[in-house]
């Protein structure tokens, strides 16, 4: 008897199951964006498929039936049809919306690559503003320098010309007391008589 013949049939079932899901694990699979659809001609799977429509496909919805949970849908085309409710979303669809979202997403990388721009632009101006305040700051130092030497020389310049005052005081003092001791020892002159 072979190896099949004695394990039950759940057993070998289920290693079955193990050796594919295994397989498929190694690789990733996916389902495309563009999905189609099919609707029935009645509220239910047991009614027979009478047209397909692309996911993302705006349709109009007539009516519900409440046992099946199944809507009547107007496609663009005009043709109806009967689709589970879970296959119909409400809003935009995202083959609207991709279009947008990537149109947004160009315009935020322009965006972004300008500020990239503007931001190295800026760096090379600061740098170029530091230069010149290191240059300014220099050139601040010097006057400053100067400053206190034109003030050094004014302060010197006041005190010569307070020594130079006095001295043109004391000397005019002086003279005025030379001529007023010479004075009285002057000859005086007469006083003419006239007689008419």
């Amino acid at each position: 008897m072979n190896l099949l013949n004695r394990l039950p049939r759940k057993k070998w079932v289920g290693c079955l199951l193990a050796l594919s899901l295994t397989a498929s694990a190694q690789g990733a699979n996916y389902i495309s964006d563009d999905v189609t659809t099919f609707y029935r001609s009645g509220p239910g799977n047991q009614y027979r498929i009478t047209g397909g429509i692309r996911s993302g496909t705006p349709v109009t919805v007539l009516k519900r039936n409440e046992s099946t949970d199944y809507l009547q849908i107007r496609t663009p085309g005009g043709k109806t049809g009967w689709i589970s409710s879970d296959l119909v979303s409400t809003g935009t669809s995202l083959a609207e919306r991709f279009p947008k979202l990537e149109e947004k997403l160009q315009q935020n990388e322009a965006s972004l690559a300008a500020q990239s721009e503007e931001i190295v632009a800026l760096k090379q101006q600061n740098q170029t503003l530091s230069g010149e305040n290191a240059g300014n700051a220099g050139k601040v130092a010097s006057l400053e320098e100067e400053i206190v030497s034109l003030n050094r020389t004014i302060n010197g310049m006041d005190e010569s010309n307070l020594m130079r005052w006095f001295t043109y005081g004391g000397l005019v003092a002086f003279g005025g007391l030379l001529l007023g001791l010479m004075i009285p020892y002057l000859p005086k002159r007469r006083k003419r008589h006239d007689s008419w």
